[in-house]
């Protein structure tokens, strides 16, 4: 366990509730967005964290806030409740604390009028791919039209995942991409593009895992079942060579579930696969707890925003696989709110209404056991 020496306390300096937090890709460079309408930067200095700008970024609460990948400049994005989401880039030739840092790039309103609720950024290489999603379930997947560029972007894939909720109906949206280049070894021997694009999408109590075929057309490749509740939010680990996909998910009923994609017939010998995994199906329930050229995907998806989903299988570059619940974890007393995996995809943390976040970690019988717990708001 770790001491309070190990840890940084300082004030945020927002003037309302902090709502979402997001480090750059070398953890230097922090990003706060806050109910008081502005995102604040911060910069690791000596063992410390400084302010580097702070500005009003929307007019309403900002709910979520990511960074993008570090080859085309600092960029952030951002969306909040007057449903828009903004892109942000720095301009090193203003003043720190200046309020004009980070100029705004780009912005797009919702196309459905209610305000985005996740969003996430996915690189390769030197190109950037952009999901959102609003707290109407519709997703949308944007490509710049020029990666060197990120002031002008085009819609690759926009559908709704679900029945329209109802106005007065509590909704749950997030969403995770693959963040690794390449998907697991076994999903390409069987056949998955090299290039295909994945991406896990929280839809109220299922996540629904999409990718993209040979002919770049999006498809659901295997849903998650097993939540009893909303699921608050879904994080998909790095760690490809390991043969299977892990991804997490929070869920309101109190339980951060763990789960294995696998691809059957090619797969199967994984050492994940161990007594405690269980599959996953919609008939069984979970157990008891114990202008410039397009990129190649950009020109495949180039037919229409809405034709950018096909269900239909045994096309190319399309392989069949499996879920399997491998952990369920009563994490925290009251709601699980957030997930996320270490860079290397061997630690797992998770907060909720507790105020406790906690460590968890793969031990060598392939069970998840909790390996730390830091009370956030107590007094120690």
């Amino acid at each position: 366990m770790a001491t309070n020496n190990s840890f940084h306390h300082f004030s945020h300096g927002h003037h309302d509730l902090v709502l979402a937090v997001d480090y750059n890709f070398y953890g230097t460079r922090m990003v706060t967005a806050s109910s008081d309408h502005r995102l604040k930067v911060w910069d690791r200095k000596d063992d410390g964290w400084t302010v580097t700008d702070v500005w009003k970024a929307h007019d309403a609460e900002v709910t979520d806030v990511k960074w993008n990948g570090p080859f085309v400049g600092e960029i952030i994005g951002s969306i909040g409740e007057d449903g828009l989401l903004r892109i942000w880039q720095e301009d090193v030739l203003e003043a720190p604390l200046s309020g004009r840092r980070f100029k705004r790039i780009y912005q797009q309103p919702s196309a459905t009028r209610v305000p985005y609720m996740s969003l996430d950024f996915k690189n390769i290489g030197t190109e950037t791919y952009l999901a959102v999603i609003s707290r109407d379930g519709q997703l949308t997947v944007c490509e710049p039209v020029d990666h060197d560029n990120l002031s002008e972007w085009q819609i690759l894939w926009q559908d709704y995942l679900c029945k329209t909720p109802q106005r007065t109906e509590e909704t749950g949206f997030r969403l995770s991409w693959h963040h690794e280049k390449l998907p697991a070894w076994p999903a390409i021997m069987a056949g998955l593009d090299r290039k295909s694009l994945s991406l896990a999408v929280s839809v109220m109590d299922t996540v629904k895992i999409f990718r993209s075929d040979k002919d770049r057309k999006f498809y659901t490749a295997v849903e998650l079942k097993g939540s009893d509740a909303l699921i608050r939010d879904v994080a998909w680990a790095n760690g490809s060579m390991r043969g299977f996909d892990v991804i997490a998910t929070a869920s309101k009923d109190g339980y951060v579930r763990v789960y294995e994609v696998h691809t059957p017939g090619v797969s199967e010998t994984s050492a994940s696969q161990s007594k405690h995994a269980t599959e996953v199906s919609s008939g069984l329930k979970s157990p008891t707890h114990s202008k410039p050229n397009q990129s190649g995907i950009g020109a495949g998806l180039a037919g229409g925003p809405r034709s950018g989903r096909n269900e239909e299988q045994g096309r190319p570059g399309r392989v069949n696989q499996e879920a399997r619940l491998a952990a369920e974890l009563a994490a925290h007393s009251g709601a699980v709110w957030r997930v996320g995996f270490s860079q290397m995809g061997d630690l797992l943390v998770s907060t909720g209404d507790d105020g406790l976040v906690q460590v968890w970690k793969k031990a060598n019988n392939d069970q998840w056991m909790q390996y730390a717990e830091v009370d956030a708001i107590g007094d120690n």
